[in-house]
C-alpha cells in the first residue's frame, strides 16, 4: 500500500533567495525541498517556538481530531 502524501505548503521567495537555494543544494547534492526542511526543523528548535508549542499544547494536536 503506498504512503500517504506529505502536506504541502506554497511560499513566495524573493528571486535572489530561490536562485541560491537552488545554487546550495546543486552544490550540497541535496534538493530544495531537504534544505527548506531542516530549515524549518531548526526554527521549532528555536526556544521561543518550543515555548508557545508547551503553552498551547501544540505538541498534542493530534489528539484534537
Amino acid at each position: 500500500m503506498p504512503k500517504p502524501a506529505k502536506p504541502q505548503i506554497r511560499v513566495y521567495i524573493a528571486e535572489e533567495t530561490d536562485r541560491l537555494l537552488k545554487a546550495i543544494a546543486g552544490i550540497k547534492d541535496s534538493s530544495v525541498n531537504a534544505i527548506v526542511n531542516e530549515a524549518i526543523d531548526h526554527w521549532l528548535d528555536e526556544a521561543e517556538q518550543k515555548e508557545i508549542v508547551e503553552k498551547f499544547n501544540l505538541d498534542r494536536l493530534d489528539e484534537v481530531d
